[in-house]
């Protein structure tokens, strides 16, 4: 494929979040590598990875685009999501003739614990028939529904958590039975597959890959390039919300040496990912 910079980006989008978006994830989930762009004027782009400082890097990106990040109830992630272009792997490395992109790659154990701390709630037996309730026109739909995904997660070998499990002991089960948990779990998913799902396989289709310290010198960068005040404060909803919720309070240093061990063989992709980037781009550096 070959793109001039007047040519229309390519690439799918979401016009329809209740079956565009999670056809997204499910093809995802089957390995399929979709690149999410948003485009940064004429000639730059952000790569977004779920996990990756995302909702600060996409509550900063709409606000170049003028919305209003400060009303009641906004939400960073389906505010983007009309905007975003997913592209295959041909695609991206087309666009990045004629686009400067960066991405964000972040340790993959602390994406995935991350991911824990946001979403591992989700995995318990409430959690899950709140859901089906939710998507279900009635009881029979429910029953339906309720009876597909026994018979999903019984395929897999896991079951859903009780709802007054350890977050601890649910944290590393589940790091343990990861690739099941996101076959089964489609909003469990996209948080937790690999990096390079999102970001494809060749890092030379970006101009930079920063690392999640580098978030606040990217936003800067946008600032003064933009000369528009925006709002930088770094979004960290997990850290506030520690103090009541167990789910929350999740920590890298309470895996056990087995999950860990899991959890290094499954991210393999995405730190060879970050060694053949370093090679091939050099020291990460916000220009």
């Amino acid at each position: 494929m070959q793109l001039q910079a007047h040519d229309l980006l390519p690439g799918c989008r979401v016009d329809d979040p209740a079956c565009d978006w999670a056809q997204i994830q499910l093809q995802m989930r089957e390995g399929v590598q979709l690149s999410p762009l948003l485009p940064l004027g004429g000639d730059a782009g952000l790569v977004w990875v779920p996990k990756n400082g995302c909702s600060t890097l996409k509550r900063v990106w709409l606000q170049l685009q003028g919305a209003d990040c400060q009303r009641p109830g906004f939400d960073p992630h389906s505010a983007a999501l009309p905007f975003t272009h997913w592209l295959n792997p041909d695609e991206l490395r087309a666009v990045s003739h004629y686009r400067f992109l960066v991405a964000i790659w972040r340790d993959p154990i602390d994406r995935f614990v991350s991911a824990c701390r946001s979403h591992l709630v989700e995995l318990t037996t409430a959690a899950i028939y709140a859901k089906l309730r939710s998507s279900s026109p009635d009881q029979s739909g429910f029953e339906n529904a309720l009876r597909f995904h026994d018979e999903l997660f019984a395929g897999h070998g896991v079951h859903s958590f009780a709802d007054d499990a350890d977050p601890v002991d649910v944290m590393n089960q589940t790091a343990l039975q990861l690739p099941a948990w996101i076959a089964c779990h489609i909003d469990w998913s996209h948080h937790t597959i690999p990096q390079v799902s999102f970001l494809g396989g060749d890092p030379r289709c970006y101009r930079t890959i920063l690392g999640m310290e580098q978030i606040d010198a990217l936003m800067a960068h946008w600032s003064k390039a933009s000369g528009l005040p925006l709002d930088l404060t770094p979004q960290h909803v997990s850290r506030e919300q520690a103090s009541n919720n167990p789910w929350r309070r999740l920590r890298r240093d309470q895996l056990s040496s087995e999950a860990l061990a899991a959890l290094e063989r499954f991210y393999a992709a995405d730190w060879a990912f970050l060694e053949l980037a370093q090679q091939q781009l050099g020291a990460w550096q916000a220009a």
